[in-house]
């Protein structure tokens, strides 16, 4: 009985310190658990951020021109457009086309036409020219495109887009012949951080001219003379009429 009852005792002794030993790992088990959790939501949270950051790069980097882009002597353009993909002149003459077509809506009596490019001396009308090859630089003219106010477009070609940049009713005499220009408005260098834009490939210049509307038939204005000689003719036929009519009446 006494060798039962010590086994008996032995063993519950054995269940005991097994049992205090396994509570005693348990917070350290846990506390690995909970370890492991908050690494996977650290990684989760920098994923995310890193998803939020490539997305707000890539709404940042977004292309457009901006009128202060291409300047003649201290004024900058009136409007802008672009950039477009593909070429400004070439097969289909793109450009011209849209400008035809009211690109910048300045009525249907303006008619368009490729004054110069900057690469070519080809039916280069005025002298037109641009520092090819850089991001910003100059641009001028050998002479005005004409005696009063004139519209024109600067068009900036790189890379595979090109913009288009409006002036309405220049006044060389105040502005003069040379101005300035700056890519970033076309395609950007590089991934787009540098804040420069890639080298011009060339420059295009294109003047409107305006067709004045059909004017109205003139409709003839007696002249003063002639409307006082109708009216004694008038006055005399009615004289004659009432006499008539009372030596009639007697």
């Amino acid at each position: 009985m006494p060798t039962k009852f010590s086994q008996a005792v032995f063993g519950l002794s054995i269940t005991s310190v097994i049992g205090l030993y396994c509570l005693a790992l348990a917070p350290s088990a846990l506390a690995k658990n909970d370890g492991g959790n908050n690494n996977k939501n650290q990684t989760s949270t920098t994923t995310n951020t890193s998803s939020n950051t490539t997305s707000s790069t890539s709404t940042g980097s977004s292309l457009a021109c901006n009128v202060t882009d291409v300047l003649i002597g201290k004024t900058n353009a009136t409007a802008c457009k672009g950039p477009f993909d593909g070429n400004d002149t070439g097969a289909g003459n793109p450009l011209l086309t849209q400008l035809n077509n009211g690109l910048f809506d300045l009525g249907s009596n303006a008619n368009w036409s490729l004054a110069g490019k900057s690469d070519s001396n080809e039916n280069n009308l005025f002298g037109f020219k641009a520092q090819n090859g850089s991001d910003a630089g100059s641009w001028g003219l050998g002479k005005a495109l004409g005696s009063g106010p004139s519209t024109f477009v600067i068009s900036l070609k790189s890379s595979t887009k090109y913009s288009a940049y409006l002036f309405k009713d220049i006044d060389f005499t105040k502005t003069g012949l040379d101005g300035f220009f700056n890519t970033i408005g076309v395609a950007l260098a590089g991934n787009g951080k540098e804040g420069k834009g890639k080298e011009l490939s060339h420059a295009s210049l294109f003047v409107a001219s305006y067709v004045k509307p059909p004017q109205p038939p003139k409709v003839r204005v007696p002249e003063p003379s002639a409307s006082i000689g109708l009216g004694l003719v008038v006055g005399g036929m009615v004289i004659a009429r009432r006499r008539e009519s009372k030596n009639v009446q007697k």
